[in-house]
C-alpha cells in the first residue's frame, strides 16, 4: 500500500498567519514534508522565513538544506553552466547553515560541486580547493565505497585527500601539498593502491619544486611501475636538474626500450630528440625529429627530415630504436659483468659485483631474445630502482647483451 501524503493545510494556514508560532518539531515536520512531497520551492521559502523570523529553530535546517540541494545542486552539468554563480551561491548558503553530520546535505553538495569542477577543461583547482575546505577531512567516512555491483572504490576520506593534495599542487602551494600528503600518509586507512600512489606522486612532484631532490628521487623510484602517472618524466627532469645526465639518459632509453612504439609516448620521443642533439649524433637526431614531427606536426624541429617524409611513425620508431639500442655506448655508460646465478623458471638472475651486492636482472631486459646461462659475460647499464619487499632503494642491470661465455671458472 502506498504511503499517504500528509495534508499540510493546517501548517500552511498557520504559517500564513504567524510563522513565529511554530515550535522546533513543527517547523522541522513542515519543511520535511514539503521536501518529501517534492515541493522544494515551498520548502525553501518556508525555511528562509524561519531563518529570518525564528533563528532559535534548528531541527528543520538539514531538511531546508536538502530542499536547496534538490532544487539547485543535484542537477546536470549543463544546468549548472547556465547559472554557475547561482549554483555556488546556493552551495555557500548550504555550507553556512548546515553542519557536516549525518543526514546533512553539506557533503553531497560539496561532492557535486567538485565533480562538476573536475569535469571542466581546464579545471579550476583554486575553486576545487575552496570546495574541499568546506569539509572537515578527519570526520569523513573512511570505509571503502561499494557500488551496486559490489565493486569497491576509495572511501570518501581517501578521495578528499587525493583531490586536496592535487589541488594544492596544481595551485603551486607546494609546501602545503607536502604537509597535507604527510598527514595523509600517517593515517591508518585501508588505502587503495591508485589513490595512495597519486598522493605520493604529487608529494614527490612538490618535493622537486621546493628543491628537496634527494627525497623526491626516492619517491619516484618507488613509483616507477605506477604507469598512470608520468613518474619517469619527472625523474628524468630531476636528474637533468641535478646535473646527472648519465642517469637521466639511462632511464630515458630504458623507458624507450621497454615501452615500444606508442603514440602516447610523444614526451619520451621528444626527450630522445633532446638527448641525441645534446650528444651531437646527427642520424639519431634526424630520426627522432622525424618521429616527433610525424606525431605532432605543430612541433618545430631544426633537423633536415626531408629524407623521411614518406615514412610512417611506426617505421620511424623502428629505425630510431635500431640506431640507439645497438649504439648505446654513444649515449650512456656500459659495463661488463659475469652472470653468477640464473633462475630458468622465473627468468631472472644476478651479476657478480666485487665488494658489493650482486646486481639483479630480468630476462625481459635483454635487448635481444638471447638464451642466458650462468657464467655468461654480459654488457649492461645500471638504473636506480626500488626494492618493494625491503622498502628501500636498490639498483639493477638493464638493456643487457650477451658478449661471450667465460669458460674459465
Amino acid at each position: 500500500m502506498d504511503d499517504k501524503v500528509k495534508d499540510l493545510t493546517a501548517y500552511e494556514n498557520r504559517f500564513k498567519e504567524d510563522p513565529t508560532s511554530f515550535n522546533d518539531f513543527q517547523a522541522m515536520d513542515f519543511v520535511k514534508e514539503l521536501k518529501n512531497q517534492n515541493k522544494n520551492d515551498e520548502a525553501i521559502e518556508v525555511g528562509r522565513t524561519f531563518r529570518q523570523v525564528a533563528p532559535e529553530l534548528k531541527r528543520y535546517i538539514n531538511h531546508y538544506g536538502f530542499a536547496l540541494y534538490n532544487r539547485f545542486i543535484n542537477i546536470d552539468d549543463e544546468a549548472i553552466q547556465d547559472n554557475e554563480k547561482l549554483f555556488f551561491d546556493i552551495l555557500d548558503e548550504i555550507a553556512e547553515v548546515c553542519k557536516q553530520e549525518r543526514y546533512s546535505p553539506l557533503e553531497p553538495a560539496v561532492n557535486r560541486a567538485v565533480k562538476y569542477l573536475t569535469h571542466q577543461d581546464p579545471v579550476d583547482y583554486n575553486k576545487v580547493n575552496d570546495m574541499l575546505n568546506k569539509l572537515d577531512a578527519p570526520t569523513l567516512n573512511d570505509k571503502p565505497f561499494v557500488n551496486a555491483d559490489g565493486v569497491e572504490f576509495e572511501s570518501f576520506k581517501e578521495k578528499w585527500y587525493r583531490l586536496k593534495i592535487r589541488a594544492l599542487f596544481e595551485t603551486k602551494r607546494y609546501r602545503e601539498c607536502i604537509e597535507e600528503a604527510n598527514i595523509a600518509l600517517t593515517l591508518p586507512l585501508k588505502w587503495h593502491h591508485n589513490t595512495l600512489n597519486w598522493i605520493k606522486y604529487y608529494r614527490g612532484s612538490s618535493l622537486v619544486e621546493v628543491g628537496r631532490y634527494e627525497e623526491a628521487e626516492q619517491v619516484f623510484l618507488s613509483l616507477k611501475n605506477f604507469r598512470a602517472a608520468h613518474s619517469a618524466d619527472v625523474l628524468f627532469k630531476l636528474y637533468l636538474h641535478t646535473d646527472r645526465k648519465d642517469e637521466a639518459y639511462t632511464n630515458l632509453i630504458y623507458d624507450f626500450f621497454r615501452d615500444g612504439f606508442d603514440r602516447r609516448n610523444l614526451g619520451i620521443y621528444k626527450n630522445i630528440l633532446a638527448m641525441a642533439e645534446d650528444k651531437g649524433i646527427e642520424k639519431a637526431s634526424q630520426l627522432a625529429a622525424a618521429l616527433v614531427k610525424t606525431l605532432d606536426p605543430e612541433t618545430e624541429v631544426t633537423e633536415d627530415i626531408s629524407a623521411y617524409a614518406d615514412v610512417d611513425a611506426s617505421a620511424l620508431f623502428d629505425k630510431l630504436y635500431s640506431e640507439i639500442m645497438y649504439r648505446l655506448e654513444n649515449y650512456i655508460p656500459r659495463q661488463e659483468g659475469k652472470v653468477i646465478y640464473y633462475n630458468y623458471d622465473k627468468e631472472f638472475g644476478s651479476i657478480l659485483q666485487e665488494g658489493e651486492d650482486n646486481l639483479f636482472f630480468r630476462q625481459s631486459d635483454f635487448i635481444d631474445d638471447e638464451e642466458v646461462r650462468k657464467y655468461d659475460v654480459v654488457e649492461y647499464s645500471v638504473i636506480n630502482s626500488y626494492d618493494a619487499k625491503r622498502k628501500q632503494p636498490s639498483s639493477r642491470a638493464v638493456m643487457l647483451r650477451v658478449l661471450y661465455e667465460d669458460i674459465d671458472y
